[in-house]
């Protein structure tokens, strides 16, 4: 216990990552505001609404039709605030819509719109029962739920580039795990004391372990901190697919399920993600003696998997889909909600691969 705590303060003590750590967090609160609360817009009654006043007044007329969404939810809402029309050039939308008459719009108006010069007004409403979301009613065998449920978008966008920065936090921070130790020249060191060679191993992977759960938790913390504390928490028992506004498929089974359990299950793969990270980091710090190598070859190997995306499309996708680098993608979800255990099991392979091979390789260190 001695060496871990020795070994975890080593890690977590370091100016460099917790300046790191906190720039993080800033970055993301920033990306947070300006890119997501930034870009909100809401009309009411001829008003305009933007950023933070925008989501506060969405979530208000929305008060008044939580609940199952009907033919007659849908024609209330319209006959309040009208359909929207007003188009502004490459704007991707109406310009004056407000969170209910724009999902009505999308889902159940007899216009469309496809870009800024091809578009057409609604003006009369689908029945429900002949639309996508009449569909997922009935395939999901369940009233349709109606909330505003932005947020669950928001909270899935915020998490993966929390994510994004938590990937990096691994690799400038796991990377000195053992490549720092033959840089120093303090293994032989190590490896003579008293706890000896295989408690000082397994005191480095453990802290390290603990270093990337640490991460990965103040990143998640933060986005659902941010999120929930602007966009509030409800709508969770809303389908999916609802969510990102003009994408429900109800073909896929992903869509169908509720947004809080596919939120959960965005959060397990973001975990595993970056643990398998920290295996892949801490077993490459093992095979270097130059904390700059390994940082180097760890983030080389992080960002593989894109490359292999962009040389063999949909192939290199298949095969690098279990990587780090798309785990954090809650992507990965809708494309394979019915085989997940496929890129799970690969991640759960190159955790445990990584993580002894790298203990291996520094025990058997021809420094000592």
């Amino acid at each position: 216990m001695r060496l871990y705590k020795m070994e975890l303060y080593k890690l977590i003590g370091r100016k460099f990552f917790l300046v790191s750590l906190a720039a993080g967090m800033a970055l993301l609160f920033l990306y947070f505001w300006f890119v997501n609360v930034g870009e909100e817009r809401s009309t009411v009654n001829g008003t305009l609404y933007t950023g933070y006043e925008a989501v506060r007044t969405d979530r208000r007329i929305t008060e008044e039709f939580r609940g199952v969404f009907t033919d007659e939810t849908a024609q209330q809402i319209i006959d309040r605030y009208g359909f929207p029309s007003q188009v502004e050039e490459y704007y991707g939308g109406f310009r004056d819509e407000n969170y209910l008459n724009g999902f009505v719009t999308e889902y159940l108006g007899n216009g469309y719109f496809s870009s800024w010069d091809d578009y057409r007004v609604s003006d009369d409403l689908y029945p429900l029962a002949d639309t996508e979301l009449g569909k997922a009613a009935e395939l999901t065998g369940k009233e349709l739920i109606f909330d505003y449920v932005k947020g669950w978008g928001v909270l899935l966008d915020t998490l993966q580039m929390g994510m994004v920065f938590a990937s990096i936090l691994i690799l400038i921070g796991i990377s000195p795990v053992f490549a720092e130790e033959r840089q120093c020249r303090t293994a032989p060191l190590l490896f003579t004391s008293e706890e000896g060679k295989n408690r000082d191993v397994a005191a480095k992977a453990a802290a390290a372990f603990t270093l990337a759960v640490l991460v990965y938790a103040v990143m998640a913390a933060g986005a659902l901190l941010m999120v929930g504390s602007v966009y509030g928490t409800g709508g969770g028992e809303c389908i999916s697919g609802i969510v990102m506004m003009r994408t429900l498929n109800t073909a896929n089974a992903a869509s169908m399920i509720p947004v809080s359990r596919f939120t959960g299950i965005v959060l397990a793969l973001n975990f595993l993600a970056i643990v398998s990270l920290c295996a892949i980091t801490l077993c490459v710090s093992a095979y270097f003696g130059s904390l700059f190598q390994a940082v180097s070859v760890s983030c080389m190997i992080w960002l593989a998997p894109l490359m292999l995306r962009i040389l063999f499309g949909g192939a290199g996708y298949m095969l690098a889909a279990g990587m780090p680098l798309f785990l954090i993608m809650y992507g990965i979800v809708e494309d394979w909600y019915r085989i997940l255990f496929i890129p799970a099991g690969v991640a759960l392979a190159v955790l445990v691969c990584c993580t002894l091979d790298g203990c291996r390789k520094y025990r058997a260190s021809e420094t000592v």
